[in-house]
């Protein structure tokens, strides 16, 4: 079976579509019918293998509004990459420009088509734009355009099949994102970090790993950090993991107990971060998953999010998700109180039974084949 993957979002700084394009890349290469071939944009034209992958990059322009993304614009030369691999099935990553090459070719070529609908567009625009609402309608109508003759929409949780079914789309099957358990549970904190970090011993270490953006909800989590910080200034410190738009507001509001570290692109190091820390938190309204909540989890944090999206799906301990941002700032207080009430061997094997990539990855897997089964039949 021959897999092609194209996206936009592929990033070398990270995010959730390229840890989900990574891990397929590090399964397929165990598995010996399946020729994968990722086509992400690039600085230049260029062919290159990641173990038994082919990467193929299109030169193209950075985006606007994130100097880590390029946007692939250059319909030609991404037809004749499909026309010369004859793909069994094309994965989209990305809802713009690819979608309409791909359905053009689609007839002709005789390959099937699945969407990874990875970004919730109407929510991003709340978060991005003051007057989302009047936009949404046209969102809607884009998404239902884009992916409803599209032979399969794969959703990365319950929530947003739900919301595709309430555009109109109803060929979706859901495929969580997957963490790799026990690499998680094989790598050891180190109990210098907090020395390292100037992180006293009694502080309760609240950790953000992610895009510093207002897609994110960036802003409102600063907000309750400095509330926290003024209530118990002698209590908390804050370890915010990432890069982004907003990061000179880190600067602007938080004035002490606060360490600010780059994205991190080794495994073992962020790991390390996550089991320094005693609770992770995110004030995201925006996410279809939330993959560092899963791989936080797998390192036995409990998580303090928003009663929102995919998040009841995801988090262990469902009476810490918060319905507004008191709520928030009254439970980290309870979890800094009350840090012996975790089990944290729970949330692990929460994740493992439900999220661990084996599994995901399998169902991934499985999905396809039955694909190209039909077909031939």
């Amino acid at each position: 079976m021959k897999l092609l993957d194209i996206t936009h979002f592929y990033s070398e700084r990270g995010g959730g579509i390229k840890t989900y394009i990574n891990n397929k890349i590090n399964f397929f290469s165990h598995i010996d019918d399946i020729q994968h071939t990722l086509v992400i944009p690039g600085e230049e034209d260029d062919t290159y293998y990641n173990g038994k992958t082919k990467v193929i990059t299109l030169k193209s322009p950075q985006l606007l509004f994130s100097k880590n993304y390029r946007l692939i614009i250059n319909p030609l030369k991404l037809a004749s990459i499909i026309e010369e691999e004859k793909p069994n099935i094309i994965e989209i990553g990305s809802p713009f420009i690819i979608p309409s090459v791909v359905n053009f070719l689609k007839e002709k070529l005789k390959f099937k088509v699945f969407g990874f609908f990875h970004s919730d567009l109407e929510k991003v625009s709340d978060g991005i734009l003051k007057k989302g609402n009047l936009i949404k309608p046209l969102i809607r109508k884009y998404v239902y355009k884009t992916y409803s003759n599209m032979d399969l929409v794969i959703a990365p949780s319950n929530y947003v099949k739900r919301y595709l079914n309430r555009v109109g789309i109803y060929n979706v099957k859901v495929v969580n994102h997957g963490v790799d358990v026990d690499f998680f549970l094989n790598v050891e904190a180190d109990k210098k970090d907090k020395i390292f970090y100037g992180i006293e011993e009694s502080r309760t270490i609240l950790l953000y790993v992610g895009r510093f953006s207002p897609d994110k909800n960036f802003s409102e989590l600063l907000n309750i950090f400095k509330l926290l910080n003024f209530s118990f200034p002698d209590r908390f410190h804050f370890l915010i993991v990432g890069d982004g738009p907003l990061k000179e507001e880190i600067y602007d509001k938080l004035d002490s107990n606060y360490t600010v570290l780059d994205y991190i692109s080794s495994k073992e190091e962020l790991a390390k971060i996550y089991k320094m820390a005693d609770v992770f938190v995110s004030a995201s309204k925006n996410d279809t998953f939330g993959i560092s909540l899963i791989e936080a989890q797998a390192c036995g944090l409990p998580v303090v999010a928003y009663n929102v999206g995919p998040f009841p799906e995801i988090v262990y301990y469902k009476d810490l998700l918060c319905k507004d941002s008191f709520d928030f700032f009254y439970k980290i207080i309870y979890l800094s109180e009350n840090k012996k009430l975790i089990d944290k061997d729970a949330i692990v094997n929460f994740v493992k039974n439900n999220f661990d990539l084996k599994l995901t990855m399998q169902n991934l897997l499985n999905i396809y084949r039955e694909s190209i089964e039909v077909k031939s039949v």
